[in-house]
């Protein structure tokens, strides 16, 4: 291991999985419950618009991160 890494730089990876996971739950439970309260989606769609909506989320977030 190099001398000028700290052997701490993993703890800054460590719970990018952990928010990517809530990230998704969370925006799918936003898309549960704005199905619930407009009567112009149907059963699954508010909930896969959530779910797509929370992956990118994710996704954009663990990249931006990383860099």
């Amino acid at each position: 291991m190099p001398e000028n890494q700290h052997p701490d730089n993993w703890m800054q990876y460590s719970g990018i999985g952990i928010q990517m996971a809530a990230t998704i739950l969370i925006c799918w439970w936003l898309g549960e419950k704005l199905e619930s309260s407009m009567i112009l989606l149907d059963n699954p769609w508010g909930q896969l618009v959530g779910l797509f909506f929370g992956m990118f989320a994710g996704i954009y977030n663990l990249i931006k991160q990383v860099r």
